[in-house]
């Protein structure tokens, strides 16, 4: 734990310092390490400022609070840190656990073990909930399905979308995993 006070046209008192120990240390507990902590007061007009810098593992967070007092500030700065560090904290944690949008058919699932004697919550049988992900425009481009063959052919592209120049009607042409191509028409 680094702590690093520093007043401009304000001094930092030893009860100023101590509270930004104890809070810093809170935000240790919630972080699960060292922290490094950087407190700016100043005073301006009539009122305090406080603002503060926390780094811990290549993260930081800034926050900046004014008050009529200086301790007011302090406070309601680190609560703001302790916000922000909160909620990254909890983006990692479900960015960690996240579980691949793919899922695997039935006869490719892992083959069944015998059942035992436990307590399943229904949390744990529930499937992960799916949602719709946006992707770009298509641009749908009058074609016939052989100039479409050859647009796929040569490139990544896994469906081309392309509007029939013959029947006018929409069509899509996809790759299929034996390697062959397959066309639906709507």
């Amino acid at each position: 734990m680094a702590v690093e006070c520093t007043g401009r046209n304000v001094e930092v008192t030893p009860s100023l310092m101590n509270l930004a120990r104890r809070r810093t240390q809170r935000l240790e507990r919630h972080l699960g390490g060292p922290t490094d902590v950087r407190v700016v007061l100043s005073h301006e007009r009539h009122r305090f400022g406080a603002e503060i810098i926390a780094i811990h593992r290549r993260r930081r967070w800034n926050a900046h609070e004014y008050t009529v007092d200086p301790r007011a500030a302090v406070a309601l700065a680190f609560e703001k840190i302790d916000a922000q560090a909160k909620k990254d904290a909890k983006k990692r944690r479900n960015r960690k656990h996240r579980t691949s949008p793919r899922v695997l058919p039935p006869a490719a699932a892992a083959p069944e073990v015998p059942a035992r004697r436990t307590t399943v919550s229904a949390a744990t049988l529930a499937a992960p909930e799916r949602r719709i992900v946006r992707g770009s425009k298509l641009s749908v481009k009058p074609m016939s399905p052989e100039e479409a063959l050859l647009r796929i052919e040569g490139s990544r592209q896994e469906f081309l979308v392309f509007r029939d120049s013959r029947t006018e009607k929409m069509s899509v042409l996809y790759r299929r995993r034996d390697g062959n191509f397959g066309l639906i028409e709507c």
